[in-house]
């Protein structure tokens, strides 16, 4: 398969060591796949802002790393071995697809309604299958429906107070849903949820933040 440029395993692991991420030969032989099945169809249906595989590893991927060890120091140690995972607007894959590729504990769900979007992610998949790893299209009201999962994940999928009221009744005990935003939430008593972690952190020039919550059960 041609590569997108110079986007090769090698120099994949060599940047992603820098960032303080090392990958083994199969880690940065998937991630390169992933980026080049990114980069070829962002040009026809526009899945991310970024136009070249550096800045979408920069920019995207770095931050689904940042989330894999936020999630093993601060939220695995409080889950079952095995979590159920559910990522609620996967869009692109991201932060699925390369959190899958260093985190395969469990299973993990990219729900995501749009058509074209789901047969990305399917396309991935078929190529470089990840471990209990499954795309669901259709509404997460639909995917949802009695089912309960230990870990949400979600970026921009709707504001997070709505996502919070949207969830409820869908995290086991003990469970919890973790926000990737652009800016800092805060602790709100009025709310039925505790925050039971944060981290800040930075990706470029930007600082970025991850706020997990945690149905309070009175």
């Amino acid at each position: 398969m041609a590569r997108h440029d110079d986007c090769s395993p090698a120099v994949i692991k060599t940047l992603c060591e820098k960032a303080g991420f090392p990958l083994d030969a199969s880690q940065a032989s998937q991630l390169v796949g992933y980026l080049d099945l990114l980069m070829r169809w962002n040009k026809m249906m526009n899945l991310v802002g970024a136009r070249h595989w550096r800045d979408a590893l920069d920019e995207l991927i770095l931050d689904s790393f940042h989330l894999a060890a936020f999630l093993r120091s601060r939220i695995l140690p409080h889950l079952p071995g095995a979590p159920v995972t559910w990522d609620l607007g996967a869009g692109a894959g991201l932060p699925g697809i390369p959190l899958r590729i260093v985190w395969q504990d469990g299973s993990y769900w990219m729900v995501e309604s749009r058509d074209k979007r789901t047969i990305f992610l399917s396309t991935v998949l078929a190529r470089y299958p990840l471990k209990n790893t499954h795309v669901f299209r259709g509404r997460a009201e639909q995917f949802m429906e009695g089912k309960q999962a230990d870990l949400i994940v979600s970026r921009a999928f709707m504001p997070w107070k709505e996502l919070l009221s949207f969830v409820r009744g869908h995290l086991s005990e003990g469970g919890c849903i973790v926000f990737l935003t652009r800016e800092p939430l805060n602790r709100e008593n009025d709310l039925p949820w505790d925050m039971t972690a944060s981290m800040r952190y930075t990706v470029g020039n930007a600082d970025r933040y991850f706020c997990a919550f945690t149905e309070r059960r009175d």
